[in-house]
């Protein structure tokens, strides 16, 4: 029997009111036989999804404003019976889609291939007017299999809670093809209950804005998303490591390699891969001998939350527990003097400050705002710019989910559209089945070639292209 907290539809957390109001859009490509039943296969999956809704309400919901909270722009979620959760597009006739599944596999699945305007139902910014369900699901039909297209609102969840609702969907479309026939895999209670722990802050902290300087509070209402930030003019490309070229990039970021006194001694392999992917786009976007001046660059990094708490939380508990560090460093000083481990070690520095108190000072200072809009990670000011934005996907173990042998059985990649996941940002994708990590890293278009010719990314990492 599911728990009844399945039925209950989750007043936000602190950390939601003010959380980025922007959708994460991820493809899934599925492999199929030559001769697939289309409507079979898109049965399947409307079917176990309306299931998992019944499971996770969130699924069924979007945001609507709420008046009746502080403060100003905050949404709640709202249960609706007007809107298809998931749509098909048939894009197997001659020309309607540019590649077969068979070509992409063949090339390791370059970001090139998926067009997002095609294949999502929305961009990552919303624009005014449009409906802000919690998920909004395209299954794209193509010569040799499908590609899913999820659209999640990341105020409602974060890639941990993206993995619970992937997770139970795939469970429920292996149900709904007589694969799964015993008792289901319940969610346990604590994932819903643990939020009622941090649902208003404790009165512990203070909640300063000048001690977050990852976060940065406007003195007046933005009407709408920066220019920059809504530009197509952007793209992601994916970078593969193998083992051998990840223990090659923690070795160069190690604190012995440092070009200045240190008494760090250990960094992490993500604060290499972050560094790396840091160091790449400031290359790629400002040449050394092009640059004016010394700029300093702000790196926003988001981190999970739910580790930051006091009293503590499951580490699956539901909802967006979105945080950040903002690591800073000059670009001349990044592109000239400091080794990889130089970089490293600032990243490794901002996440140590984080501690058990950080959701709820962070919560203090939500709760304190004028207007929830106010809010803003410090680096979206200038991204794509000086500034950059990193999110990670890699423990959401996507390749280990069966969808059940009428639908593949298991995705062959996890990306997101052509553009990259938001403009100014990279992201750390999840382990490959075969091992290996890949990265996606997004610049302005007119930067790619350069990102392509960078040798110091390639001396660690491959690049994934048509």
């Amino acid at each position: 029997m599911a728990s009844a907290y399945a039925r209950q539809i989750p007043t936000l957390i602190p950390l939601e009111k003010a959380g980025p109001k922007g959708y994460i859009r991820y493809v899934f490509p599925l492999e199929l036989p030559e001769g697939y039943d289309m409507d079979e296969c898109f049965r399947v999956l409307k079917s176990g999804l309306e299931a998992a809704k019944e499971r996770i309400p969130t699924l069924g919901c979007e945001g609507v404003p709420n008046p009746d909270t502080k403060p100003d722009g905050v949404l709640k979620l709202h249960k609706y019976d007007d809107y298809e959760t998931i749509i098909a597009k048939d894009l197997r006739a001659p020309g309607a889609f540019s590649h077969t599944f068979a070509e992409m596999k063949a090339k390791h699945f370059p970001l090139a291939a998926f067009p997002g305007d095609l294949l999502c139902r929305r961009f990552t910014w919303f624009s005014p007017g449009e409906r802000l369900p919690a998920a909004d699901i395209q299954v794209n039909f193509i010569p040799g299999g499908m590609l899913i297209t999820c659209c999640f609102f990341h105020v409602f969840a974060d890639a941990t809670t993206y993995f619970t609702w992937l997770e139970t969907w795939a469970e429920e479309c292996r149900r709904v093809q007589g694969i799964e026939t015993g008792p289901r895999k319940e969610i346990p209670d604590v994932w819903f209950t643990d939020r009622e722990k941090h649902m208003k802050p404790s009165g512990r902290n203070a909640g300063k804005p000048e001690e977050h300087p990852e976060i940065l509070v406007l003195p007046f209402t933005p009407e709408g998303f920066p220019p920059k930030m809504i530009s197509r003019d952007h793209v992601g490309q994916v970078f593969r490591f193998s083992a051998e070229g990840l223990a090659a990039l923690k070795a160069e970021a190690s604190p012995k390699n440092a070009t200045e006194p240190t008494d760090q001694e250990f960094v992490s392999t993500n604060d290499a891969m972050s560094a790396l992917m840091w160091r790449s786009v400031m290359n790629a976007q400002f040449p050394i001998d092009e640059l004016k001046e010394d700029p300093t660059s702000i790196f926003n990094i988001a981190v999970d939350a739910r580790s930051r708490t006091d009293p503590p939380v499951h580490p699956r508990t539901f909802g967006n527990w979105l945080g950040w560090v903002a690591p800073q460093m000059s670009i001349r000083k990044m592109l000239t003097t400091a080794s990889l481990a130089d970089i490293s070690i600032v990243i490794r520095k901002a996440v140590q400050r984080l501690n058990d108190q950080y959701v709820d000072d962070l919560s203090t200072l939500f709760e304190g705002v004028e207007d929830a809009n106010r809010v803003v990670a410090t680096a979206f000011l200038d991204v794509p710019g000086y500034n950059c934005v990193q999110t990670s996907w890699i423990n959401m173990a996507m390749y280990s989910l069966d969808w059940g042998k009428g639908l593949g059985s298991t995705i062959q990649a996890v990306r997101s559209p052509d553009v990259g996941v938001i403009n100014g940002g990279s992201l750390v994708l999840p382990k490959l089945p075969e091992g290996g990590i890949e990265l996606i890293i997004g610049v302005e278009s007119k930067c790619l070639p350069r990102l392509l010719a960078d040798p110091f990314l390639a001396k660690f990492t491959e690049a994934i292209t048509l």
